[in-house]
């Protein structure tokens, strides 16, 4: 007669400080609960007790979650699933989105905010069931994945940083968005105008002057650098004027974020550098991702910083048994909303799950509805179906095609052609 196997359940509430946990078993009776330190010291005395409870009560496999936040529960996680005497029990170490964890303790509203509570509903959220992939340990994809992920760091603190600039441009040049003198606010003669001149300074500098300015600045690029003077000094005119004060303080603001975008930009390329561009992160991502044979870059259009970012979020393929598995891992998908008679016409995507994941992908595919016929085909005609969120919604589908296709690629190890079909 086959014997059921008895598993522990461990939820870890983790701190930069302390790691308070909580054990329960498969019918959530709580077995006790114990606060560690979180460093090594304490992650092998969690370890000595898992392996005290485990043998005093019988249990034969063992089931560990955390609550992924920063990095914080990185070490113990790896610790746990690296240790050699708790390998015996087959243990199955789950990184929980504090999401999940969340939406969980909402069916607990009678519960105190406290580190056991939490390390509580972790646990029992793992008792539970449906839970993400399990932690795989010594990743070798690690380091890449890292890389990658600071990439996403640099783009979204550029972005912070552009929209922090515009709101201090408005206080000093209020037209100048709206009448639009430049293609591109960032340009380097754009900037120029904004940095050297104050609004009534545009308008008092002779016609002359500011044109061979804009000629100088521009290199000679401008096809028409009157039209662009004359427009300049019309937003000079109609922007509001600050009080001196206020004007130096303005002037500081937008000298210092240039210089954070400045340093910023050092590490990756923008959209104003030449299409070539090589960038001390990027190259370091080509770098490492050259050590993983993959089929991704075959796809013509995508790029080995895209491909990397999505190689590295992805893992093993054979984690996700169907396309649709990676696509809901990715965030995107659409939740269907009925109800009665009523049927939702227009649906909101999902973005649950790694949002690494989902910026590499709609990145990759923006990048292909420009560089590769297939995609770009695709993408005008989900452009067309609709009449708003055009760009956003077609962009998001051309992302989804692109699932299927990475999921075939990796999963038959094969090369990307043109037109490729899917098998059943």
């Amino acid at each position: 007669m086959k014997t059921l196997s008895k598993t522990l359940l461990v939820g870890c509430d983790v701190s930069s400080q302390l790691n308070t946990v909580c054990l329960m078993d498969p019918e959530g009776d709580n077995i006790g609960s114990q606060t560690f330190s979180n460093t090594l010291s304490g992650a092998e005395a969690l370890e000595s007790w898992l392996l005290k409870i485990m043998k005093e009560n019988g249990f034969s496999e063992l089931k560990i979650a955390t609550e992924a936040t920063s990095f914080l529960d990185l070490h113990l996680v790896d610790f746990l699933a690296s240790s050699k005497q708790l390998a015996p029990f087959n243990p199955s170490i789950y990184q929980l989105n504090p999401k999940l964890v969340r939406n969980f303790k909402r069916v607990y509203p009678d519960k105190e905010k406290t580190d056991k509570v939490d390390a509580f509903v972790i646990a029992d959220r793992l008792r539970f069931g449906r839970l993400p992939e399990p932690y795989e340990s010594h990743q070798p994809y690690l380091p890449l994945r890292r890389l990658t992920r600071y990439r996403f760091h640099l783009v979204k603190a550029i972005n912070r940083e552009k929209a922090y600039f515009l709101t201090h441009l408005y206080l000093k040049f209020s037209a100048f968005s709206m009448e639009k003198p430049f293609a591109s606010v960032f340009g380097a003669t754009s900037l120029a105008v904004i940095t050297d001149f104050s609004p009534d300074e545009l308008v008092r500098l002779p016609l002359e002057e500011l044109t061979q300015f804009i000629i100088d600045n521009g290199k000679n690029r401008f096809k028409d650098p009157q039209k662009v003077v004359e427009t300049l000094q019309r937003a000079a005119r109609e922007s509001y004027r600050l009080r001196p004060a206020l004007a130096s303080s303005i002037d500081l603001i937008l000298a210092t974020i240039l210089q954070t975008l400045r340093a910023l930009q050092e590490a990756l390329p923008t959209e104003s550098d030449p299409p070539l561009a090589d960038k001390e992160v990027d190259r370091a991502i080509e770098k490492e991702f050259k050590a993983f044979p993959n089929t991704l870059q075959s796809i013509q259009g995508i790029g080995p910083v895209y491909s990397a970012g999505i190689f590295s979020e992805i893992g093993e393929i054979r984690r996700f048994p169907r396309e649709d598995a990676l696509a809901k891992c990715t965030g995107l998908t659409w939740r269907r909303y009925q109800s009665g008679n009523f049927e939702a016409e227009e649906t909101r995507m999902s973005k649950t799950g790694n949002e690494y994941l989902r910026y590499y992908f709609i990145e990759a595919a923006n990048a292909l509805r420009v560089h590769n016929a297939e995609y770009r085909a695709y993408y005008e005609t989900k452009f067309k179906e609709v009449t708003k969120h055009q760009h956003k919604r077609a962009l998001a589908l051309t992302a989804r095609k692109l699932v299927r296709l990475v999921y075939a690629l990796l999963k038959k190890g094969q090369l990307y052609r043109a037109n490729y079909q899917q098998e059943a």
